[in-house]
C-alpha cells in the first residue's frame, strides 16, 4: 500500500505531465510526431475544443467541435498508433522537387496519361529507349514533342535502336492501392494539414499523382496521410503505376519520366521548399 508521500509524489508527477502536454506547441510546419508526449498533447488539445489551443491555431480552417467528436470516435490509442505509423514511414531524405517528374494527370498538367503508357511500351506512337542507347535528358532540357525535334527524337528513340520490343515497362493507367501499402517519397508532410483533412472527412480518393508498382507515391502525400489517420485500409486512386525497376531503378526511372513529362508539355517544378532545404542542411550537418 502506498504511503502518503508516494501518493503526493505521484499526483505531482501527473500534474507536471498534464502541464507539459498543455504547453506543447504546434505550428503549421509541424511534422508528424513520434513521441508520446507530443501525440498526447495533440489528443488533449483536440478534445478540449478550445479554438485557442496550439493545435487548432496550426490547422487550416479548424472546427473545434467537429475535431473533438472526431478524436473521440477514433480513440486515443488508435490515433496514437496511426500517427506513429505515418511518422515512421516518412523518409529521412525525400525526393527533391527537381527530381520529381511532372507527368500528365493532375489538373494543372498537360497531355494524356495514355501517352506516358505509350512511351514506355512498344508498338505505339512513342517508345523511349530506356534500356541502353539514350541517356535521360536534364530537367526541362526538352520542349514540347509537337514542336521540339530533340523531344521527338527522345520520345521515339526506342523505335530506332534495332530492338523493337526491349523498351517495355509494366504500367497501369489508372491504378489504385491501399493507403497502408503506400510508400511516401517526400519528407515535408505536415501534421496539422493532414489532421485538418482527416477531420474534414478525407478517406481514400484520388491522389491525382503517379505511383510506382511498389507503392511509392510521387505526390498527394497529405491525402495519403489523412487517409492513414482515418482508415489505413482505404484505397487511393492514382493516375498510373509504373514499374521503375524495369527502367533501371527509381533514380534512373525518374529521370526518364521527367523527360517524358517535359516532352508532353510539362516543365519540371524545380523550386525547392524552404523547409525541405533546411531539413537536408540539418542532416548534412550544415546547420543545427
Amino acid at each position: 500500500m502506498k504511503n502518503i508521500f508516494e501518493l503526493v509524489d505521484q499526483r505531482l508527477k501527473e500534474l507536471r505531465e498534464a502541464k507539459e502536454i498543455k504547453t506543447v506547441t504546434f505550428t503549421n510546419q509541424t511534422s508528424f510526431p513520434k513521441d508520446d508526449t507530443t501525440i498526447d498533447a495533440a489528443i488533449t488539445q483536440l478534445k478540449s475544443g478550445d479554438p485557442n489551443a496550439p493545435i487548432f491555431k496550426a490547422m487550416e480552417k479548424p472546427d473545434p467541435v467537429k475535431a473533438k467528436e472526431w478524436i473521440e470516435k477514433i480513440g486515443d490509442e488508435t490515433f496514437k498508433e496511426r500517427v506513429k505509423v505515418v511518422a515512421n514511414k516518412i523518409p529521412e531524405i525525400g525526393l527533391a522537387k527537381k527530381d520529381m517528374p511532372f507527368l500528365p494527370g493532375p489538373e494543372d498538367a498537360k497531355g494524356d496519361p495514355k501517352d506516358v503508357e505509350d512511351a514506355l511500351t512498344p508498338g505505339g506512337k512513342y517508345n523511349v529507349d530506356f534500356k541502353e542507347a539514350v541517356e535521360p535528358p536534364a530537367p526541362n532540357e526538352l520542349g514540347d514533342v509537337a514542336t521540339d525535334s530533340k523531344a521527338k527524337d527522345f520520345m521515339t528513340s526506342g523505335t530506332k535502336d534495332g530492338k523493337a520490343d526491349d523498351d517495355k515497362a509494366s504500367i497501369k493507367v489508372p491504378a489504385e492501392l491501399p493507403a497502408s501499402k503506400a510508400i511516401p517519397t517526400q519528407t515535408n508532410i505536415l501534421f496539422p494539414k493532414a489532421l485538418s483533412m482527416a477531420i474534414g472527412g478525407v478517406e481514400g480518393g484520388d491522389l491525382k499523382a503517379w505511383v510506382s508498382t511498389k507503392g511509392e507515391i510521387l505526390d498527394g502525400h497529405h491525402r495519403w496521410a489523412a487517409t492513414m489517420l482515418n482508415n489505413p485500409s482505404a484505397n487511393l486512386g492514382a493516375v498510373g503505376a509504373v514499374d521503375m525497376d524495369a527502367m533501371g531503378g527509381k533514380e534512373k526511372a525518374l529521370k526518364y519520366l521527367t523527360g517524358i513529362g517535359n516532352a508532353l508539355g510539362n516543365q519540371t517544378k524545380v523550386k525547392e521548399n524552404i523547409q525541405e532545404i533546411k531539413r537536408w542542411q540539418k542532416l548534412a550537418g550544415i546547420i543545427k
